[in-house]
């Protein structure tokens, strides 16, 4: 089922499908997703690689390939519906409205033009025609020196390969957030960057949430990550939302058995415990399961889990579960 309507959500995905034509092969990959992010809100997308979290955030920005089918469902930017949207509408959206910052920003920015470039052109892109070179150009370094990055003049002077990855990722994000965007769209924005530079960047961008009050959709795999920097949590499987909540909920009290699973993997500092992984694998996106897409992998499974979907249920305090035999839910 969807989540519940509300008005005052900045984002409100509701029983979105997308499918994919591959060479005449389909897969359904988001099957029925649902979540909202309301004004200021930092909202978490949790689950192992593959399970359609990028294909969410595509879907939102309306970039998904050519070859993407949507098969049902809808997506509502500030009450207005992003795939009945003009393409200047589209346009408008992404140029002020929602920013995304990407897992890789060296496939982010082009190399074989300075950083000024490619800023100033995005910038022309999210103003007005008519704001001169220099007003945009103060535009830019003004972002970022708001990502400290040092001495500006030289890094809009630089060309991608001239900068470490961690600067890359802070230029990236610079130029997300200096057309004033109010949704910023973080798709696991430190996984190629090392342990240290990755909790900079994670800091960062906490930081200027909070300067700038934003409302953001953070993509991990990394449950440290996503307990660290959101206060709502969805956890996605092979492309359903299984489970979703604030994130003190759902880390506490894991209703779904593969949150608990999610959790089970997580190595324990003190040695008590050695980490598991979860047995099988991710299901075929071409011929997934009738019900349950966990259900192959499920310890708690039953018949009705491989024949028919569950329902979406509540536990109570805005945390949802969609499992035939979580305890305590009341259909929704």
């Amino acid at each position: 089922m969807s989540a519940p309507e509300n008005s005052g959500a900045l984002l409100q995905v509701r029983d979105f499908s997308v499918s994919f034509d591959i060479y005449g092969k389909v897969t359904h990959v988001l099957d029925g997703v649902s979540f909202r992010v309301e004004k200021g809100e930092r909202v978490g997308l949790v689950g192992e690689s593959g399970c359609g979290k990028t294909t969410t955030l595509k879907s939102i920005m309306r970039v998904l390939p050519k070859n993407a089918v949507i098969k049902g469902g809808g997506i509502n930017f500030e009450g207005r519906d992003v795939m009945s949207m003009s393409d200047a509408e589209t346009a408008r959206m992404r140029r002020c409205g929602a920013g995304m910052i990407f897992q890789d920003p060296s496939s982010a920015l082009n190399p074989v033009f300075s950083i000024e470039s490619q800023f100033l052109t995005a910038l022309r892109y999210a103003n007005l025609p008519g704001v001169s070179k220099k007003q945009l150009r103060g535009t830019a370094l003004e972002a970022l020196n708001s990502v400290m990055l040092p001495d500006p003049d030289r890094i809009m002077k630089s060309y991608p390969y001239q900068l470490s990855g961690g600067m890359k990722q802070r230029v990236c994000i610079a130029m997300a957030i200096a057309s004033g965007c109010r949704l910023l769209l973080a798709d696991e924005p430190g996984t190629s960057l090392d342990v240290t530079i990755q909790d900079q960047i994670l800091r960062l961008i906490n930081r200027l949430v909070e300067e700038r009050d934003l409302s953001v959709v953070m993509v991990s795999h990394s449950l440290g990550v996503i307990r660290e920097s959101t206060s709502r949590v969805n956890i996605m499987y092979a492309g359903t939302i299984v489970e979703s909540g604030t994130t003190d909920d759902v880390f506490t009290s894991p209703a779904h058995p593969y949150t608990t699973a999610l959790m089970s993997c997580v190595p324990k500092l003190t040695g008590s415990a050695v980490a598991r992984g979860i047995p099988g694998r991710v299901p075929d996106y071409a011929k997934p399961p009738e019900g349950c897409r966990f259900f192959p992998r499920c310890p708690r499974a039953e018949k009705i889990c491989g024949e028919e979907k569950p329902a979406r249920r509540e536990l109570g305090g805005g945390h949802f579960v969609s499992c035939h035999f979580s305890e305590g839910a009341s259909d929704e």
